[in-house]
């Protein structure tokens, strides 16, 4: 072979060599853009709105009761998609036999800053509460927000009433004694002082630090339902809590990060030594 037919072949193989090198090159960019792109979409899940305006409407009223449906509860990840009812007597309990009901310790206000909503537990009261079960009909699976794979996925509380769907971001998770919710307040027209040491506690008793801010003029919801995670003799109920999204905010995912609570649950949920 002379010379020049040596050049012009090996000219030929660099440039296979280098057409192969671009298209790996270009494969390695393409799947780092896939990755970057599934990771972002992870980052950035939307929690769907699915309206319960038309669901209210059509809920059936509660017989042999004083108690009245004033609005509809959904909570992300759970089986709670359900009425919420209302009583104008303060002493009347909340009958035990309703199964798919929640109930307010008063009547929503959208100007109101705090608005509880509680609801019964029946059949998941252990210290290693279930996610899920065909029993669950009322908040037992609220209880499913003490394992952290759960409560970092699922970040939405959304309530209907007044022909709107309201939402809110979770940022507080945790077991409160009654001695200390028994002071939380009920009236509508809350001070701003108030208002901050409710939101206090609510971080305090947080298992989890959710990357969101919350302050006083913020609208916040509260979940909450009794448990015996520790024990049956304590006095202890659990908590979901929520602030209404702000205007300029999207509705996506942020961090949830464990905290050093988190981690005393975490032994009581693998089972210390020192439990009942």
């Amino acid at each position: 072979m002379s010379w020049r037919k040596k050049k012009k072949e090996i000219k030929k193989i660099k440039h296979k060599a280098g057409l192969i090198i671009c298209l790996m090159f270009a494969a390695v960019i393409g799947l780092i853009i896939l990755l970057t792109i599934k990771i972002i979409n992870s980052n950035n899940k939307l929690y769907k709105v699915e309206s319960r305006v038309e669901t209210l409407k059509n809920v059936k009223p509660i017989e042999n009761s004083n108690f009245k449906t004033i609005g509809w509860l959904k909570v992300e990840g759970t089986n709670i998609d359900l009425p919420i009812v209302y009583s104008d007597n303060d002493n009347e309990d909340f009958p035990v036999q309703l199964e798919s009901f929640g109930w307010a310790k008063k009547k929503f206000d959208k100007n109101s800053t705090y608005f509880d909503i509680t609801g019964h537990n029946i059949f998941n009261l252990s210290s290693t509460p279930k996610i899920k079960s065909d029993m669950f009909k009322r908040f037992e699976e609220l209880m499913a927000f003490v394992y952290y794979d759960f409560a970092k996925d699922n970040e939405y509380i959304q309530l209907t009433v007044d022909n709107k769907d309201y939402i809110y971001k979770i940022f507080s998770v945790g077991f409160i004694d009654k001695s200390v919710a028994s002071f939380f307040p009920i009236k509508s027209d809350i001070e701003k002082d108030d208002i901050n040491e409710l939101i206090k506690v609510f971080k305090e008793k947080s298992l989890y630090k959710y990357d969101i801010s919350v302050n006083a003029n913020d609208k916040i919801i509260s979940l909450s339902t009794c448990t015996r995670f520790y024990g049956a003799n304590s006095d202890t109920e659990f908590y979901v809590v929520g602030r209404l999204i702000r205007d300029d905010e999207k509705i996506n995912h942020y961090k949830v990060i464990k905290n050093k609570k988190y981690e005393q649950v975490l032994k009581k949920l693998k089972g210390d030594e020192n439990n009942e």
